[in-house]
C-alpha cells in the first residue's frame, strides 16, 4: 500500500493537539480539588471528582502521544535520522533542563512548605534538591515527565528511519491490519491485554526506567500515530466507523463511573474494572480522530495558528503558576466556585502572558520550547535520572 503524500500539516491534528493539552491544564486544575495526593491542594474538596475525572481519564494522554507521533511522522519526510535526532534534541533538551532546573523547584518548593515537610527558603530547597545527596534519588522532573517520555520515544523513531524498508513494510502491515472494523477492534484488544495483563503488575510510574505498562501504551500510541498517519484508508475507516466508536464510549463511561462509586467495582481482580477502562480508552480516540478527520482538516484559524504556536510554552508554564496560584489564593477563605474559577483565569491567563512576553525575546525562545528566531546551535544530548514526584 503506497501512502498518500504527506501534506505540510493535518489540521484536523493540530486542533485535537491544542484541545488535549487544554484539557491536561484543566484537569490538573481539578486535581487540586480531587481526592487525591497533589502537590497543593484546596481546602474544598469534591468526592465526586473520583468519578468525574473518568471523563477524560482513560484517553487524554494516550491520543497526545498518539498525535505526537503523528506529527513527527510528517517532520521525517524531508530529513534523515541524522537531522530529525539533532531537531529533536534542539526542541526537547533546553526547555526539560530549563524546566527541570528552575520550574518544577518552585513546584516542590511550594509543596514542601505546604505539607510541612520544609520551613527554609527557595535557594536552599534548590540547593536541598540539586545536591549529590538529592540526586541520589534522581531529578524530579514533575510534569516535565512527558517531554523525557516524547525524547526517548523520538530516539525510538530514529532508529526506525535507520531502516526505511523495514518501516514502510511496517506501516503497509499496520494498514492492512486496521482494515475495515478492525480499525475499532484491533487497538481496543491490544489496550484491553495490556491493561488486563501489565497494569496490574507495575500500574504507572511515570518513571522512565520502570514504567513498562505506561511504555506499552505511550509508545504504543506514538508508534500507532507515526505509522499511520499517511495511511488514508485507516483516516477513512476511523471516519466511517466514529459514530460506532462514540456509541461504545457513550455505554463504557457509566460503567467505568458506577464502578468507581460502588464499593464492589473492583471485585475479580479488578478485571472488569479494567475491561471497561481499556474499552473506553480506545472507543473515545476512535470518536475523536474519525470526526476531527471528517470535519476539521481544512479548519484552519488565526486561533488555531496563535494556539499551536502557544500549546508548549503553556504546558512548560502551567503547573507552575497553578501551584504558586493557589498557595497564594488558598488561604483567602474564597468559596469553592469563586476560588477554582479564579485559579483557572490565573493558570490558563498566567500561561499565555508567559508565552506573549517569551516569544518576543529571541534569547529565551528555546528554553519556552519555541523555535529560534534565527538559525539554532546544536545542543548536546543529556541522560538524566528522572523521578516525576506526582506530576
Amino acid at each position: 500500500m503506497t501512502p498518500a503524500a504527506a501534506p505540510v500539516r493535518r489540521l484536523d491534528l493540530d486542533w485535537i493537539r491544542v484541545s488535549a493539552f487544554g484539557l491536561l491544564i484543566l484537569y490538573h486544575v481539578g486535581l487540586a480539588y480531587a481526592p487525591y495526593d497533589w502537590h497543593v491542594h484546596s481546602r474544598h474538596t469534591f468526592e465526586w471528582m473520583r468519578e468525574g475525572v473518568l471523563v477524560t481519564n482513560p484517553w487524554r494522554l494516550t491520543l497526545l502521544f498518539l498525535v505526537s507521533g503523528a506529527a513527527l511522522r510528517f517532520m521525517t519526510a524531508r530529513r534523515s535520522a541524522g537531522q530529525v535526532a539533532r531537531a529533536r534534541a534542539e526542541r526537547l533538551i533546553p526547555p526539560l533542563l530549563f524546566g527541570t532546573l528552575v520550574l518544577v523547584p518552585i513546584q516542590s518548593w511550594i509543596e514542601a512548605l505546604d505539607k510541612g515537610g520544609w520551613s527554609g527558603n527557595f535557594a536552599a530547597w534548590w540547593w536541598h534538591e540539586f545536591s549529590l545527596s538529592g540526586l541520589g534519588d534522581g531529578v524530579p522532573v514533575n510534569h516535565l515527565w512527558f517531554i523525557v517520555y516524547i525524547a526517548v520515544y523520538s530516539g525510538v523513531v530514529v532508529l526506525m528511519m535507520m531502516r526505511p524498508m523495514l518501516l514502510a513494510r511496517a506501516e503497509a502491515v499496520l494498514a492492512q491490519a486496521l482494515a475495515g472494523w478492525r480499525v475499532v477492534v484491533v487497538p481496543m484488544a491490544y489496550l484491553v491485554f495490556i491493561r488486563l495483563a501489565v497494569f496490574p503488575l507495575i500500574g504507572v510510574t511515570n518513571t522512565l526506567t520502570h514504567d513498562w505498562y505506561n511504555h506499552a501504551l505511550s509508545l504504543g500510541a506514538f508508534l500507532f500515530g507515526f505509522l499511520v498517519v499517511r495511511q488514508e484508508s485507516v483516516w477513512r475507516d476511523l471516519e466511517r466507523y466514529r459514530w460506532l466508536g462514540l456509541g461504545i464510549a457513550g455505554l463504557a463511561l457509566p460503567v467505568m463511573m458506577l464502578q468507581t462509586a460502588h464499593p464492589g467495582g473492583g471485585a475479580f481482580w479488578g478485571v472488569p474494572r479494567n475491561l471497561v477502562f481499556a474499552i473506553d480508552q480506545w472507543a473515545v480516540i476512535c470518536t475523536i480522530l474519525g470526526f476531527g478527520s471528517l470535519y476539521l482538516r481544512q479548519r484552519d484559524s488565526r486561533v488555531l495558528r496563535y494556539l499551536s504556536d502557544a500549546v508548549f510554552t503553556c504546558y512548560l508554564a502551567h503547573q507552575t503558576i497553578l501551584v504558586v496560584g493557589l498557595w497564594f489564593i488558598g488561604p483567602l477563605g474564597w468559596a469553592a466556585p469563586l476560588e477554582a474559577g479564579v485559579l483557572t483565569v490565573i493558570t490558563i491567563g498566567g500561561s499565555l502572558a508567559i508565552y506573549e512576553i517569551v516569544r518576543r525575546i529571541p534569547l529565551i525562545r528555546p528554553i519556552w520550547g519555541l523555535k529560534p528566531s534565527t538559525a539554532a546551535r546544536p545542543v548536546a544530548a543529556a541522560v538524566i535520572a528522572v523521578r516525576p514526584d506526582k506530576a
